[in-house]
């Protein structure tokens, strides 16, 4: 019996011919737009922020349409957060929303800009403790913008 299933196995194989036999490994073509050129060098930035206890804020950067961005944060407690953006000449209560959760300590992500404008994140600490955020982050940005309830806006030129 095994003579007879190995002989039909042989039997299949020999019948496949060359497609059953390996082929030389192929590169792929190239993909498009997997390189996208950057107007001027990129800019590195690394910020602290607390938030007290049920306290919001809103952390963001200017780029330009096609501009990329690497980041990194983490938190020392769980908040909600949103990462979002807003177009150059949008209406005051626009915003397009990439990520939204709650109870997080962090993310990481390469983000690139779909138009001109702010690019960025809004975290509220919803607990009874103060809660510090780390936002570190790469990317062809110009200017940073802070934004807390009763205070002006905060704005870093890189």
């Amino acid at each position: 019996m095994k003579l007879l299933v190995f002989a039909a196995i042989l039997v299949l194989c020999l019948a496949a011919g060359p497609a059953a036999q390996q082929t030389a490994w192929q590169p792929p073509p190239p993909t498009p737009g997997a390189l996208v050129a950057q107007p001027g060098g990129y800019k590195l930035d690394a910020v602290e922020f607390t938030l007290a206890p049920k306290e919001g804020m809103e952390y963001k950067y200017r780029l330009e349409k096609g501009a990329g961005m690497l980041y990194s944060w983490t938190s020392t407690g769980p908040v909600h957060y949103e990462m979002h953006s807003v177009p150059d000449g949008a209406p005051k209560d626009f915003a397009e929303t990439f990520d939204k959760q709650d109870d997080r300590n962090g993310a990481n992500a390469t983000y690139t800009a779909p138009f001109t404008g702010i690019h960025g994140w809004y975290w509220q600490n919803r607990t009874q403790e103060p809660v510090t955020i780390t936002l570190t982050t790469a990317g062809f940005y110009s200017e940073s913008q802070e934004f807390r309830r009763g205070q002006d806006m905060r704005r870093k030129a890189f």
